[in-house]
């Protein structure tokens, strides 16, 4: 027994995921420590161009997005993705889903808390808070790789991953635009979401011995043999019905 944990806590330690966390947030961590409380170069230079892309248009999108990243309609949001994880009866992933989605804005209030950075001048709405991290491009990180995460089918992963990172993106952009945050704080934010997801997933993963399908059902576990018939063929696993 004691030989089986200590080699998941390696297999867990190895995962590419579980470095990739890590790594994000060790970055979250540094840059916590060293960013001035004045804009870097790149802030006031990205900040400028900005300013200079003001029009009604945008102006009406990078609100819209303001209100997805708060409020009611982040609420509903969440409410709505575990709901359907609580009716599907897939009550590890809402675990998993309500540990991110509470983790990440406790860690974004403590850090912002912490490092008290002035947010830019000439702001288009009017956040709380200090401006390290950006809370909503941490929320929509964290959201959007959680979802990739747990409901995307392998087959079709790497272009839910892009749609993850455009929504990220999008997020920091009106983040910038609306003149909220810094460059440097969006860019936080999304390592601090991604990196608290990416967590969470592997830890789900240690915990229910197997790797939950997407598409609905359950993977074989992986140190479970497959069937053999009167023939010694080994005959194919089939998802489990939940």
């Amino acid at each position: 027994m004691q030989l089986a944990e200590s080699g998941g806590r390696r297999a867990f330690t190895m995962r590419a995921d579980v470095r990739l966390g890590v790594a994000l947030l060790a970055f979250v961590a540094a840059a916590a420590l060293l960013i001035p409380s004045g804009p870097l170069e790149i802030d006031a230079s990205w900040s400028e161009l900005m300013l200079d892309l003001r029009n009604a248009g945008l102006d009406a999108i990078a609100l819209a997005l303001n209100a997805v990243g708060h409020g009611i309609v982040r609420a509903l949001t969440i409410a709505g993705v575990g709901v359907f994880l609580l009716v599907a009866r897939r009550l590890l992933e809402l675990g998993t889903f309500a540990f991110v989605q509470s983790v990440t804005p406790f860690a974004t209030f403590v850090i912002k808390s912490l490092v008290d950075r002035p947010r830019p001048p000439g702001q288009l709405v009017h956040p709380s808070g200090s401006s390290f991290p950006s809370g909503h491009v941490s929320y929509a990180a964290t959201t959007a790789t959680i979802l990739v995460l747990l409901f995307a089918p392998l087959a079709h992963r790497r272009a839910a991953w892009v749609l993850a990172a455009l929504a990220t993106i999008a997020m920091a952009w009106s983040r910038t635009y609306l003149q909220a945050h810094w460059l440097s704080d969006t860019v936080a934010g999304a390592a601090l979401g991604a990196g608290v997801s990416l967590l969470a997933y592997a830890l789900m993963d240690l915990a229910s011995g197997h790797r939950p399908d997407p598409a609905g059902g359950e993977l074989a576990r992986p140190d479970v043999p497959a069937p053999v018939d009167g023939d010694a063929h080994q005959l194919p696993v089939t998802r489990q019905e939940r």
